[in-house]
Order: C-alpha cells, then structure tokens, then sequence
C-alpha cells in the first residue's frame, strides 16, 4: 500500500496513461471519425517503435529517428490501406487484426543475422537493447538542470511532461482536424458512403488519409512508449492492445478527444488500483479479474449511457 501512495508510481500510471491517449487519438480518427473497423491498430506503434529503436542503435540521430518513426507507421496505412479499404467492414477488421500480427511474429522471427548479437536486427524475443538511444542521458540532464536549481525531480517527470504534452498537441490538432471540412467529410464517408460518393467525394482517399493519418499517430506512441521501456519486445504489441484502445474509446466516447483522456485516465486507474487490493484468489486469476472489472464497467456504459462518458449520441450512428 506504501507504493500505491507514492508520486513515482502514480507518475509512471499517468506516463502509461498518456502514451495510451495518444494511441486511442489515432484510432478516434480512424474509427470514431471515418468508421474504419481497425483491430491492427498496434501494428503501427510496433511499426513506429521499432523504425525508430532501430535507427537509434545503430547510431541514427534522435532527430531524424522520430520523424522516420511516423512516416512508417504512415507509410504502412498506405500499404495497408489500398489493398484492403474497398473490402467489406468486417473483412477489413479480419485483414488488418492479421497484418499486426504478421508484422509482431516477423520482429519476433529476425533477432539479426549475428545471434550472439540482437542489434544487428529486432532483437527478436530476447527484445531491441537501448531502443531509446539517447534519451536517458537527456532525462538525466533535465534532472541535474533542476537539482542545480534547488529543486529535485522523481525520475518519471520529464517524461510524463513530455508525454502529456505531446498527447494535448496531437489531441487538440486531431479535434481541429474533425471540425474543419476534411473532417467534416470524413464524418459523411462514416454516416453513408454512397451519399459521401453521389457527391463527389473519392470516398476510398479519403478513407486512406484517415488511415495512414491514424497510423501516423499510433506510431507517435509508439515512440513515446520506446522513451518509456527503452527495451522493446514484440509481445509489448499483441492484439490485446488494440482491444485496450476501443474499451478506451468506448468508455470515454466515440467521437469525443476529450473523451479518450477521459477513459485512459478511468482505465488506469482501475488497473493501477485493483493491484493492490487483496482478493480471496488466485494471483493469476486476480490479474484477469481487473479485466472483469473494466468489461463489466463497459457494459454498464453501454446499456445506460452509450455515447461514453463525454461521447454525444449523434456520433453512434456508423454505418459500418
């Protein structure tokens, strides 16, 4: 109980939370804006995490690891995308569930061409060392900056600052993006696509843009995630992810950016709390049991309130 009182285990719970915020913003494009039924959504973090973990230690510059890290979460909704947008939704869902898991076991199946050393490729299971490079060393300066100053810092806050820094910028430009025109046609393409089409709208770009733009995001996380773990594992990419990010977004409102915050926040804590509490069971059974926990909070939001915490109703009716 004294961990669960202190600032750097709750610092830790809301750097996690925030880099989830970031990663469901993605999906809120996707899915909440243009009604695309994405269950690989992870496939772009892991895309993005390991662009940039790779370039990083082979001696990359963080400055040019990050913007390649989005542009192939980005470039992997394009590839992605083209074949597959034109299926039917569900089969769209099939597709993009197995391309994340294609991608997970090919990280997992190329430790590098050296086993005796993981850099040379993913790492493989043994996981990518030092995938956040440098960022370390600048944490650890941020730190003394301020302990010069008079004024000590836990370990975990220039990362949390960051992390809730770039989930407001990308939440607050994705906001604007959905209530400019392009957003406000992305909407149309989610309510009717025939409508969308009749009108001379190019429905399937417009759903490859949300897509690749979403992947883009997700790939954002994928790096704040990497500053985080600075080992990386493929099984920190399994679809269970993705699932995490819909309850997220059910919970706090399909449709609503404020909303995603607002069940990120409402799901880590339930995480975070329920460790602690001491239930008649086994340990193994006590973990599964918090997913209990949020799947009955889920359906309790859906029967009586199922626009979500911050979610409106208009925003329900996808056709997909």
């Amino acid at each position: 109980m004294t961990e669960l009182l202190s600032f750097g285990f709750w610092a830790f719970v809301l750097t996690i939370a925030g880099i989830n915020a970031i990663f469901v913003f993605g999906l809120q494009i996707q899915a909440g804006t243009t009604g695309l039924l994405n269950f690989g959504h992870v496939c772009f973090m892991a895309a993005g995490a390991y662009t940039m973990g790779l370039i990083l230690v082979h001696g990359g510059a963080l400055w040019l690891a990050i913007p390649a890290a989005l542009l192939a979460g980005a470039l992997l909704g394009l590839i992605l995308g083209i074949p597959t947008l034109r299926l039917r939704a569900d089969y769209f869902a099939i597709t993009t569930i197995a391309a994340g898991e294609i991608l997970r076991i090919v990280i997992q199946n190329n430790p590098g061409a050296d086993p005796e050393n993981p850099d040379s490729g993913t790492g493989g299971t043994e996981g990518l060392r030092a995938a956040s490079g440098p960022w370390k060393q600048f944490n650890r300066d941020v730190l003394s900056w301020f302990d010069s100053h008079g004024l000590t810092l836990d370990r975990r806050v220039p990362l949390l600052v960051l992390v809730w820094l770039v989930a407001a910028a990308v939440g607050f430009f994705l906001w604007y993006l959905s209530r400019s025109p392009w957003g406000r046609t992305l909407k149309a393409v989610r309510e009717n696509e025939d409508a969308a089409s009749a009108l001379g709208k190019n429905v399937f770009s417009l759903k490859l843009q949300a897509l690749a733009l979403g992947a883009a995001v997700a790939a954002l996380a994928g790096v704040m995630f990497t500053f985080q773990s600075t080992t990386l594992y493929p099984d920190d990419f399994l679809p269970i992810v993705t699932f995490v990010g819909f309850a997220i977004l059910i919970l706090g409102g399909v449709g609503s950016y404020a909303g995603v915050v607002a069940g990120t926040l409402v799901i880590s804590f339930i995480q975070s709390v329920t460790r602690f509490v001491d239930f008649p069971i086994d340990a193994d059974k006590a973990a599964s049991l918090r997913w209990v926990i949020i799947g009955l909070i889920i359906m309790g939001i859906m029967a009586f309130r199922p626009q979500g915490i911050l979610g409106k109703k208009s925003e329900l009716h996808l056709d997909v």
